[in-house]
């Protein structure tokens, strides 16, 4: 399913929704055939570091495969991100868009974002919103499918 605009939510906040779905459905990408083919191993990766564990799951199974329709979503949302042209915005967006595969959880939380750019995690998630909003005026509700707004229906 494209993604479709709500003419009655905000626009910035949709894209936010938006971003975190790509960022999910990146991490549930399989990474499998995508090296030249060698020596290998049958033995899972395991982590090294007991903070990149950091998920509260019951079970340590990875993320469900992506489907067709998710993966378009992902590459249309992708787009957006050149869009974004103050560079610490788009690091960001960028840093967001990282996901653990087994959690599910954003590897740079606000904080560690902020960390890294020297800055509070309340600015960097206005920040982020900020970055949503720049595509948001970038890009036009009539970019979408006009045919998925009920009051373009009929054009």
């Amino acid at each position: 399913m494209p993604l479709r605009f709500d003419p009655e939510r905000s626009l910035p906040e949709q894209i936010g929704e938006w971003l975190d779905e790509a960022a999910l459905t990146l991490a549930a990408l399989p990474a499998t055939g995508l090296r030249p083919a060698g020596a290998g191993s049958g033995w899972p990766d395991y982590v090294r570091e007991l903070e990149d564990l950091g998920w509260d799951r019951e079970s340590d199974d990875f993320l469900p495969r992506p489907g067709a329709d998710q993966v378009e979503r992902l590459d249309h949302v992708l787009t957006w991100v050149p869009l974004i042209e103050d560079r610490k915005l788009r690091a960001v967006v960028n840093m967001r868009l990282i996901v653990h595969p087994i959690s599910g959880r954003h590897r740079w939380e606000w904080r560690k974002i902020g960390n890294k750019l020297g800055a509070n995690h309340k600015t960097i998630q206005a920040w982020h919103q900020r970055a949503c909003a720049v595509i948001a005026k970038k890009i036009r509700p009539d970019a979408f499918f006009t045919s998925q707004i009920p009051q373009f229906a009929d054009i």
